[in-house]
């Protein structure tokens, strides 16, 4: 990590436990996308590592063996922080993650902790907010209300990339906001 935007953001997670380097290097790699799997394993750091003792619900997923981010998905699952597809029965542990996904994720989160969820925007003046999908629209306008999230600056314009993948930088600086925003000390 070298002196950029998101250097006091990768700082802040590394210290609190919350996120590490790339496995098996020396490297954060802040533009490196987000997988689904990563982002159970962030929020079942926040939570702590609580003892996973009921896998039974994560065996619906077919797609979830034993491996690295097998209890953090377990408890993502069982908690409703994170879902598999419906049709397939699949968690799809290594699919990049959206922007939008990411706020719906960490809004279910915020609501299975009991915090004030209530902060809405109405995402004007955001580009390409009209883009938010229907399921992930409440997670983005609390995301923006509690200034988590306010969008990449392009062209000195504030694109909200919805669609876009969320990099490691992102995920590290709005854990960061997240944190303080709710008090929250490790």
């Amino acid at each position: 990590v070298y002196s950029d935007w998101y250097e006091p953001y990768v700082q802040y997670v590394y210290d609190n436990g919350l996120m590490t380097g790339i496995s098996g290097t020396t490297k954060f790699s802040p533009e490196g996308k987000v997988i689904k799997a990563q982002v159970a394993q962030v929020l079942f750091n926040l939570e702590g590592k609580p003892s996973v003792t009921d896998k039974s619900a994560c065996t619906e997923l077919k797609d979830v063996f034993s491996d690295w981010y097998t209890d953090a998905v377990c408890w993502a699952y069982n908690t409703g922080v994170v879902t598999g597809d419906l049709n397939t029965k699949q968690f799809k542990p290594n699919a990049n993650v959206t922007r939008e996904q990411f706020a719906i994720m960490l809004y279910r989160y915020a609501q299975y902790k009991g915090y004030d969820t209530t902060d809405y925007s109405d995402l004007a003046g955001l580009k390409n907010a009209e883009n938010v999908s229907n399921w992930a629209a409440d997670g983005v306008k609390w995301a923006v209300g509690a200034e988590l999230i306010s969008g990449i600056e392009r062209n000195g314009v504030k694109d909200l990339a919805p669609q876009g993948t969320a990099t490691r930088a992102q995920m590290a600086a709005i854990l960061m906001r997240f944190c303080e925003a709710y008090g929250i000390t490790k």
